[in-house]
């Protein structure tokens, strides 16, 4: 017998986070109340903390008023405020109670009432930390994909409308572009094809309000999310094909979705295709990612056209800091010839308060990067990419700041490739293959600076000497760089050490040493002399100088 159940997602605990005393679940209403308290979101998966902290910032930002002459001004205010605007956000929710009660037989949360198919889809394809076929990699198995929790299923619909895996789904009855019981690929969630950068605080009210976006103009009245929009069905919707605003884009559709119930868990689950959606172009829309000019693109358009850029699994954020960044670039600004990049929105953002002086510039704040990595036409995830760089609002804001946190990763990713040389070097002038040793160098050197980078970038403050900083990097990365090649050189074994021809000249492993201390004498350690001595003890910031 199917009993009658609520779950009032504004009064029943189901955001996971984390406190001072741990873990654990709180309501829409709990969370905004004790963001001030609450130090970070803590669900299942990166991903999942993401498109939950989208889904907070829409309720956030329709909670505002309506429209407003001085956006900076008015989110200094919020900042500066003791808490967030509880009073305006509880009667919002209100206001859309109905919407947000994960079981409610018209309006579900995020889902469709009555979605039918022929069959369901199971929990294993709602459940992202389950991969498809390789159940071994996680821990949830046996019972625990029988059945979710209501809380759990509400973070999972979440997360699904915003990550969900491409590939042929479940036809729901009513669609008009099933075929043979099949809904075909219509791409994954948009999400899922973004190079997701978030700031983070101390708090849940200082993440928030990083990454809190108020444009100078929008149309309240067309930019709603899908709660305020009338109830989906299971076909297309054609008359709202495109996102009209920030809040529509963070909360697309692109699911269709029904949890099935025995009143006290959930059993089963309907995914279905919900309404496609194109991530071309919605740099204005879509403010969590950075955008690159495609020339494939505009050969069809013929006009600028702009694709998200999405992480790469195999490097650190810092080694791609300069499409984030992307100095030189004014978003929105007007040009003769349009940027080839363009930052991510939150970045612009945080770059205008800094330079109104709404936020200090050295307000500790964390810059994290998250993305879903698929495989196999998108139809299973491979990875979760999720990375974060503590830094100040003074390095996005001051170029030359900014610039020395780019030459500095450029001259980092240089010594490295030298590195490589070196061992491969040595591999050849003992018989053996360089390829294998030279990218095994290179993968020891990143793991060092990897670690390093982070804490250099994270003592930059406004006031910081540029020469003493660059100086004190160069001698980190010669002194980390080096003892590598100290090991290398020790295990180049005799033959390598006696040498042979390579490309018709002599090769030992005395000269290849010759050549990599060379480079890094000339390109590091002589240039961080030449702009301060070497010396121990504190630099004028406080920060211990290192010598080479």
């Amino acid at each position: 017998m199917r009993h009658a159940a609520t779950y009032d997602l504004r009064t029943q605990p189901w955001i996971a986070v984390r406190t001072a005393g741990g873990t654990e679940e709180i309501s829409l209403h709990d969370v905004f109340r004790r963001a001030s308290e609450v130090q970070a979101l803590a669900g299942e998966i990166p991903t999942q903390d993401v498109a939950i902290l989208r889904l907070l910032l829409v309720i956030l930002r329709r909670a505002l008023p309506e429209s407003f002459d001085y956006p900076h001004e008015r989110w200094a205010s919020l900042w500066e405020a003791e808490s967030l605007p509880i009073a305006d956000i509880e009667a919002y929710l209100k206001e859309h109670a109905d919407r947000f009660d994960l079981l409610h037989p018209e309006t579900p949360f995020m889902q469709v009432a009555g979605l039918a198919a022929s069959k369901t889809s199971g929990l294993v394809k709602l459940i992202a930390e389950v991969p498809a076929g390789s159940p071994y990699f996680t821990t949830r198995a046996g019972e625990a994909v029988r059945s979710l929790s209501y809380a759990e299923a509400a973070r999972w619909v979440v997360h699904s409308q915003q990550f969900d895996v491409s590939g042929i789904k479940t036809g729901a009855h009513g669609d008009e572009r099933v075929k043979g019981g099949k809904g075909y690929p219509i791409g994954t969630g948009l999400s899922g094809r973004l190079g997701l950068v978030v700031f983070e605080g101390g708090t849940l009210r200082e993440t928030l309000l990083l990454n809190l976006v108020l444009p100078p103009e929008e149309d309240y009245e067309a930019d709603r999310p899908v709660w305020e929009r009338a109830p989906l069905g299971p076909g297309i919707e054609a008359a709202h094909s495109a996102p009209r605003g920030i809040a529509d884009v963070m909360t697309w559709p692109s699911r269709r979705i029904l949890l099935h119930h025995d009143g006290s868990v959930v059993t089963d689950v309907l995914i279905a295709n919900g309404d496609p959606i194109h991530a071309r172009n919605l740099h204005d829309l879509e403010t969590m990612t950075a955008w690159r000019r495609s020339a494939n693109q505009e050969k069809t358009s013929g006009v600028p056209t702009y694709m998200p850029v999405q992480h790469d699994v195999t490097r650190k954020m810092w080694r791609g800091l300069e499409g984030l960044l992307a100095f030189g670039v004014q978003n929105g600004s007007v040009r003769s010839e349009a940027p080839v990049a363009l930052k991510p929105g939150v970045i612009a953002w945080i770059q205008q308060l800094t330079g109104r002086k709404k936020i200090d510039r050295d307000t500790p704040i964390s810059l994290r990067a998250v993305g879903m990595s698929y495989g196999t036409q998108d139809s299973m995830i491979l990875s979760i990419y999720d990375d974060e760089l503590r830094l100040r609002p003074a390095v996005l804001h001051d170029e030359r700041l900014a610039g020395l946190v780019l030459t500095a990763a450029e001259e980092a990713v240089a010594a490295v490739q030298q590195l490589g040389r070196f061992a491969a070097n040595l591999a050849e002038a003992g018989g053996r293959e360089a390829s294998g040793p030279r990218e095994g160098a290179r993968l020891a050197g990143f793991a060092r600076l990897d670690l390093s980078y982070p804490t250099w970038l994270g003592g930059l403050r406004s006031s910081s000497d540029l020469a003493v900083a660059q100086a004190q990097w160069r001698r980190t990365v010669a002194r980390e760089i080096s003892s590598i090649g100290d090991d290398l050189l020790r295990d180049a074994g005799d033959d390598a050490l006696i040498g042979r021809k390579v490309n018709g000249k002599h090769l030992d492993a005395a000269l290849a040493d010759l050549w990599f201390r060379s480079y890094l004498r000339k390109n590091l350690t002589e240039l961080a002399n030449q702009q301060t001595p070497e010396r121990t003890g504190d630099d004028h910031d406080g920060h211990a100088q290192t010598v080479s």
